[in-house]
């Protein structure tokens, strides 16, 4: 009804009935060939999905009250309070039941709850209230901000996976950092992600030009930027190295890891947490200089806590702990340039798919740390190295990421008579790598690169 009236594409509709809702959802998506669900048995909910063609999600809810305009009042923001019966639905301009003002909210561009109590009686409407402002583009009108800040606390109540599950589609909406702003702004941010709130006035040394709050509010930002690919606001420097792999960058950021979550809204998280273990790990030298030296990996482990609390899934867990722990690691390559082949290995080896969204994250972070200050020159080096890892990535994957195997383990152990263990293990890494740096190529050099570790082994 909302983007209806707005004139918004919409994929979602909601049915509520007069009876049980669960049974008739069932017998809907069994008749139509759509995935059935129940969402909750306690509230007589349920969901119906069609994939193909167009994505539509169907839910269905039993009437809450003895009648519709007592179900429709006791929702959660006006805007949703609306709707029509299904038996008009098809005319041109169908009655709408709207007893909270909705229409004209929508037509003033205002968020506003139906009652005081609206957030007492769900907590998750708290994060409901950020996401809705975000994705319809509305301001939260005044009495129901001050609700919010009143009742902020409560969002610890719900279950950690509806609380997760709002906080996705917050980071997934445009203007991510704006929305999280909004959410500390409003007392909601320090009950969901302490970690973030933490980062509160800790000073950083240049190149940054911002404290570490700030900063990281900056880095999600420019992800969101550099990730939209057809943005006009890319720069001529980023078309030009990041443009030749838009499409499979597009692609790989599409991935849904779980749920409905997609790698672009995994990597906005990652932006938002990737310097969470700076606090801890805060030494200034006496010149005053202020150092975070080692704070990927105590910021990677802090990750994997929070998203464990929120329920995210094991993959995500490390997929975004992987992004955290590795994320400086693009910066250290620039320095060493040349970046040799065993070097892009290794990274890819390290980090795996994710590499890709550790050099998206090491871009934003480059440019977030040093906003007006930054040197083209210096951001030019670090398109350069983008471009050259992810055109092996994509294009070269077999050549330098992920060689095919020459020798087996069986291999190693028949050809150097030495038994099942470690050593095993590392002599194929080390045959992979060499593979990858250009100096084995066929499985006889496998071969005798392995005689001459074998040699080397048996001198020490």
């Amino acid at each position: 009804m909302r983007e209806w009236l707005l004139g918004l594409p919409g994929k979602d509709l909601d049915l509520t009935v007069a009876g049980r809702a669960i049974p008739l959802a069932r017998r809907i998506g069994n008749a139509t060939g759509g995935a059935f669900y129940v969402l909750d048995e306690a509230t007589d909910t349920a969901r119906v999905v069609y994939r193909e063609p167009v994505g539509l999600v169907v839910d269905f809810a039993a009437l809450r009250g003895p009648d519709i305009e007592t179900d429709l009042r006791a929702r959660d923001f006006t805007v949703n309070a609306m709707a029509v019966d299904v038996r008009t639905a098809e005319s041109v301009q169908p009655p709408i039941l709207d007893p909270t003002g909705g229409q004209t909210d929508l037509g003033a561009r205002l968020l506003r709850a139906t009652s005081g109590q609206a957030f007492q009686q769900d907590p998750v409407r708290l994060l409901r209230a950020v996401r809705f402002a975000a994705v319809l583009d509305l301001s939260i009108e005044e009495h129901t901000a001050s609700w919010l800040r009143r009742d902020a606390a409560l969002i610890a109540q719900p279950a950690a996976e509806r609380v997760r599950q709002e906080l996705a589609l917050i980071l997934g909406a445009p203007r991510a950092a704006e929305n999280v702003r909004r959410m500390d702004e409003l007392g909601l941010l320090r009950h969901v992600l302490p970690e973030v709130t933490a980062l509160h006035g800790v000073a950083q040394s240049a190149p940054h030009v911002n404290d570490v709050y700030e900063h990281t509010l900056a880095t999600v930002a420019e992800v969101e930027r550099l990730t939209e690919f057809s943005n006009p606001h890319l720069s001529p420097v980023e078309a030009e190295f990041l443009g030749p792999f838009a499409a499979e960058l597009e692609a790989h950021l599409q991935v849904t890891l779980s749920e409905d979550r997609t790698r672009r809204t995994l990597l906005k998280l990652a932006a938002l947490l990737h310097d969470a273990g700076k606090p801890a790990m805060r030494n200034v030298e006496p010149s005053g200089r202020v150092r975070f030296f080692g704070h990927e990996q105590p910021g990677a482990e802090l990750t994997a806590e929070v998203l464990t609390r929120l329920r995210f899934s094991a993959q995500e867990i490390h997929w975004v702990g992987t992004t955290v722990a590795q994320h400086m690691r693009p910066g250290f390559l620039v320095k060493d340039s040349p970046v040799t082949r065993r070097a892009m290995y290794r990274f890819f080896r390290d980090s795996g798919a994710a590499g890709v969204d550790v050099l998206l994250l090491a871009l934003a972070d480059h440019l977030a740390a040093r906003g007006p200050n930054l040197l083209p020159e210096h951001y030019r080096q670090q398109l350069q190295l983008t471009h050259w890892m992810l055109d092996n990535y994509f294009h070269k994957r077999q050549e330098v990421v992920a060689p095919p195997s020459l020798v087996t383990g069986r291999d190693v152990m028949k050809l150097l008579r030495i038994p099942p263990g470690p050593r095993v293990g590392e002599l194929l890494e080390a045959v992979r790598e060499a593979q990858a740096g250009g100096e084995v190529r066929t499985r006889e050099e496998a071969v005798g690169y392995l005689k001459h570790a074998g040699a080397a082994d048996q001198r020490t």
